[in-house]
């Protein structure tokens, strides 16, 4: 069956992200973040692909998540590390234990409830402490004031006969902003030559929660408790901030293809393609509308071209009007009129050559990265969320 619409995610670009990430980080553990469906580019064949390529260990936010990834790797002889990012419900340790998940604490109430799951069904469950060092969303608090409370937990659940805490982690706020902004990065420069990527350090909130979760480890060490795998390097930092590699770098949006500061760096390509067909064309005259609500008036005599997707299909309502292009035929025309569930409307008035319905329309992807950019600072958004807006009901077509 022919599709309106798909999701064409580029395997060899995937693959290439891989390696890169892998030469950036120097034979540092290279942790792939899948969740959210491996940001919309479909985590079962993603995940595959970078097992394929020699990935031992995904991260997922979820249980579901976890289960999904540890059933489609057993089902190619696999069986890597995963680690849950976000809270689970100690109902579900049963069936993490089972499947050799690896859960993050987050507190010391969080750790005592998953302690008691795993009692109650008689197994050791696997988890990594996450330190709050300044994020604010989960975590252990490493502020000055309670991070000797923290490190006296930490030490407790250490010798916690039904945990087992093999790794401590952290998650940085504003690693793009603080790391990347004036700095010497493997962006392209003035001349068009390429600098290397680990000439940053730690400034800002960043060195901030560096030094506080080093400041934690430290501790640590001196009461002779062993963490295990320390990690709190995301994208960003994964590029710019080596002293925060520590044992892993976490991948996320540079595995996809983009920079987590929304720069274009030609050593990671864009995986996913979005396309859409034209259905229909047809002239309004100056003064006509287009498009529910009359969002769009002509100001001249003016050729539009319908595409068959919409916002069901993760073509944002806010590209309504908004100065957002598409591109087809090797040009960009503006998103006229709001964006409806199952269609939108462009003007191709000034197209060299008009196009006609069949034909494929790019809503990003297929170059640079630059499409993608454009749209997302128009909506003030960043290309994670466009990534993950992409519906399920779009195929995704692998090659």
């Amino acid at each position: 069956m022919k599709n309106k619409n798909e999701a064409y995610v580029d395997t060899a670009a995937l693959l290439n992200n891989y390696k890169e990430i892998k030469k950036i980080c120097c034979g540092k553990n290279v942790i792939c973040v899948v969740k959210a469906d491996a940001y919309g580019h479909g985590a079962e064949e993603v995940s595959r692909l970078l097992g394929e390529a020699g990935c031992g260990f995904f991260a997922v936010s979820s249980e579901a998540e976890a289960v999904e990834i540890r059933m489609c790797e057993e089902k190619h002889g696999r069986f890597p590390e995963i680690l849950i990012l976000g809270h689970i419900m100690p109902e579900n340790v049963p069936e993490m234990i089972k499947l050799g998940v690896t859960c993050a604490a987050a507190s010391a109430e969080n750790a005592a409830d998953l302690s008691e799951a795993a009692a109650d069904c008689g197994g050791r469950l696997k988890i990594h402490i996450k330190i709050d060092t300044g994020m604010n969303r989960l975590g252990f608090p490493a502020d000055d004031e309670r991070y000797a409370e923290t490190v006296e937990q930490i030490e407790k659940i250490s010798r916690d006969k039904n945990l087992d805490m093999c790794g401590i982690f952290t998650h940085f706020a504003r690693a793009d902003d603080d790391l990347s902004s004036g700095v010497t990065t493997g962006k392209t420069n003035s001349g068009g030559e390429k600098s290397d990527y680990r000439q940053s350090s730690a400034r800002g909130m960043t060195a901030v929660q560096l030094s506080r979760f080093e400041r934690i480890l430290s501790r640590l060490g001196e009461l002779g408790v062993n963490p295990g795998l320390r990690h709190a390097a995301n994208s960003a930092a994964s590029l710019w901030l080596p002293e925060a590699s520590f044992d892993a770098v976490r991948a996320g949006i540079i595995l996809y293809g983009y920079m987590p500061d929304g720069s274009i760096d030609s050593r990671f390509k864009p995986v996913m393609k979005f396309y859409s067909t034209i259905a229909h064309i047809h002239t309004i005259k100056k003064g006509e509308s287009v498009g529910y609500g009359s969002a769009f008036t002509a100001k001249r005599d003016s050729v539009i071209a319908t595409a068959s997707a919409g916002y069901a299909d993760g073509v944002r309502r806010d590209l309504s009007s908004s100065g957002c292009t598409v591109e087809t035929g090797g040009m960009r025309f503006p998103v006229v009129g709001n964006v409806c569930m199952d269609q939108f409307m462009f003007d191709v008035t000034d197209a060299e050559h008009l196009p006609a319905p069949g034909d494929r329309v790019t809503i990003f992807g297929g170059d640079d990265g630059s499409l993608m950019l454009d749209t997302a600072s128009r909506l003030s958004t960043i290309s994670y969320e466009l990534l993950c807006s992409v519906s399920k009901r779009v195929p995704r077509i692998y090659g």
